[in-house]
């Protein structure tokens, strides 16, 4: 059974400077960086736009147990999110994961649009898990850390825009 989920976050800086960040390889870089077990592949399909794939390998005996128990060998996530130019005060994304090892999958869109002198990130997404019996109590916790994973890289990359401003 898929759960659906949508949510907001606002991000202090004007919707043209976040988008440019997040259509700006460096900023990617940022995110994986140190990171263990992790891959990157970033493309620029046209002017204004980016799609960036990261493929993550996590040990099993760094999940919950509930995950544990559905899984079979490591838990492999390939995330892509594929960032359209902007247009006025709007930008979309539509964003993808996948993982082997549990079958899930997680899928949806971004809506980045001016808010006053700030921007907002509009996230709608369903996730499922194939797994008898337990794959509905593993979604919420899918939503959960997306929700979180998004709300993170939100404060990141307006910390990125500051330091780059005070960099000018």
């Amino acid at each position: 059974m898929a759960k659906d989920f949508s949510f907001s976050v606002t991000i202090d800086h004007p919707v043209a400077e976040v988008h440019r960040a997040f259509i700006t390889p460096e900023l990617w870089q940022r995110r994986v960086e140190g990171a263990e077990n992790v891959t990157m592949t970033i493309e620029s399909p046209g002017p204004g736009t980016i799609e960036v794939t990261v493929t993550q390998n996590i040990p099993s005996e760094s999940l919950p147990a509930i995950v544990r128990k559905a899984l079979r060998g490591d838990l492999n996530i390939v995330r892509t999110d594929n960032w359209g130019p902007l247009e006025g005060d709007q930008a979309g994304a539509k964003f993808t994961a996948h993982s082997t090892g549990l079958t899930s999958s997680t899928e949806g869109t971004l809506v980045l649009r001016a808010d006053g002198a700030r921007a907002t990130l509009d996230v709608e997404g369903r996730t499922e898990v194939k797994a008898r019996f337990i794959g509905g109590a593993i979604e919420p916790m899918i939503v959960q850390m997306v929700t979180k994973l998004v709300k993170s890289e939100c404060d990141d990359t307006a910390t990125w825009i500051s330091e780059r401003a005070e960099q000018a």
